[in-house]
C-alpha cells in the first residue's frame, strides 16, 4: 500500500529548526512530506494564499507577528489549511490560546519526533477534512430544509379553499 504524500508549509524564522523539522519528517515511515519554508508570517500568509497546502507547521515566535496573529490573519483571509503550532519556548497558556485561535495541535519543538509529528500531521489533516465535510453537509441540509419549507408554502397557497 502506498504511503500518503502531503505538502507542508513551514513558517519559521530559524533555518536550523526548519532543517531539523525536515530531517524529522524524512524519518517518518507512514507518509512522505514535501516541505516549503517561509521565514516570516507575512511571506507565509502570501504563500498560503497563492498555493494549496495540506498543513502549516507554524512557529509561534516570528519576527513580524506571533503565531496567534498569524492564525487570526489566516482566518480573516479565508484560508483553510490546518495548522500545527510549534515553539521552542513553552508557555503555560500558549497551547490553549493556540487551539482557541484555530490551531489543531501544539507542540514544543524539543518534544517533536518523527512518529509523533507524522501522526499529528495526518490527524490534523484528517480532522480538517472531516470539519470541512461536516460544514458542507450542514450547508446542504440547510438548503434542503429551505427547499422543503418553500415547497410546503407553495402547496398551501395552491390548495383550494375548503369553504
Amino acid at each position: 500500500m502506498a504511503v500518503p504524500s502531503y505538502r507542508l508549509l513551514v513558517v519559521d524564522d530559524s533555518k536550523r529548526d526548519t532543517l531539523l523539522l525536515e530531517r524529522i519528517l524524512q524519518q517518518a515511515s507512514d507518509a512522505t512530506f514535501t516541505v516549503t519554508h517561509m521565514e516570516s508570517a507575512k511571506t507565509g500568509l502570501e504563500e498560503l494564499s497563492a498555493q494549496p497546502y495540506d498543513l502549516v507547521l507554524l512557529d509561534y515566535y516570528l519576527p513580524d507577528m506571533d503565531g496567534l496573529a498569524f492564525l487570526e490573519e489566516k482566518q480573516q483571509r479565508g484560508l483553510t489549511a490546518p495548522v500545527i503550532m510549534l515553539t521552542a519556548f513553552g508557555q503555560e497558556r500558549l497551547p490553549v490560546a493556540a487551539l482557541q485561535a484555530g490551531a489543531l495541535d501544539y507542540f514544543r519543538k524539543d518534544q517533536v519526533n518523527s512518529s509523533l509529528l507524522g501522526k499529528a500531521i495526518q490527524q490534523a489533516i484528517e480532522k480538517a477534512r472531516l470539519q470541512a465535510s461536516a460544514a458542507a453537509d450542514a450547508a446542504r441540509l440547510r438548503e434542503l430544509e429551505e427547499t422543503v419549507a418553500r415547497l410546503q408554502q407553495q402547496l398551501k397557497t395552491q390548495q383550494p379553499d375548503p369553504g
